[in-house]
């Protein structure tokens, strides 16, 4: 961290203190101004310091070891948004928001969020994403062009055509469906490689049931009375 641009010197803490340290430090980094580094998509807001940076390393090197990963080099890229959130872009960052470490009531919670996006890595999540998408995007305007052919056939034919935009909306609503269980899979395969991960580095899974308990709690209130 910097002060009129001269660097400070931070002492070295115990693991207790650098946790207190680190929740702290984000609580403060909120109301700054965020910087943005040269490797990161333009426009996405960063916090950046050096203590917090190494925490998160420590954090998640165990996981990425047990993953597979460690050769990757995959940092974590803290953003300033308020927000429970985090994901994937590549296989080589994992994107945090500052919220989703500043609502966390324990360590075990942030490495369980860690764990879960680390399977997504380690599960090529993104890459396969992306096909499923072009695939969907294919298959939607496949259905698009057969529902106004018949539409524009039954026309012609002098017969009832029906409701045209049911034979356009219906297919794509099933690839819509389609997609939203694929990714439903997804998040599935990451929290079992998470907990895997956690297992085999010795820790407890606890932390990843607890936040996203927590989010599914929040999700259904939201959600209620919503198309399941």
């Amino acid at each position: 961290m910097t002060e009129g641009g001269r660097p400070i010197r931070v002492p070295r803490r115990t693991p207790a203190g650098r946790t207190i340290a680190f929740v702290t430090a984000c609580a403060v980094a909120i109301g700054t101004t965020a910087v943005r580094a040269q490797d990161i998509p333009r426009g996405v807001p960063l916090i950046r310091d050096a203590e917090i940076e190494q925490l998160l390393r420590d954090y998640s090197q165990p996981i990425l070891r047990s993953a597979g990963l460690s050769q990757q080099n995959v940092r974590i890229v803290i953003i300033n948004d308020r927000s429970f959130n985090a994901f994937v872009m590549d296989g080589r960052r994992i994107f945090m928001n500052a919220g989703a470490i500043m609502e966390a009531t324990t360590p075990n919670q942030v490495i369980g969020v860690l764990a879960h996006e680390t399977g997504h890595i380690a599960g090529g999540h993104l890459s396969r994403m992306r096909q499923e998408l072009a695939n969907a995007q294919t298959q939607s305007i496949i259905a698009m062009i057969l529902g106004v052919g018949a539409a524009v056939a039954a026309a012609r034919s002098g017969g009832n055509a029906g409701n045209p935009s049911a034979a356009i909306l219906g297919p794509q609503e099933a690839i819509r469906r389609s997609l939203l269980s694929y990714v439903r899979s997804q998040e599935e395969q990451a929290d079992r490689a998470g907990v895997k991960y956690l297992t085999a580095t010795g820790q407890s899974p606890r932390g990843m049931y607890e936040t996203f308990k927590k989010l599914a709690d929040q999700f259904l209130f939201l959600t209620h009375g919503a198309d399941p």
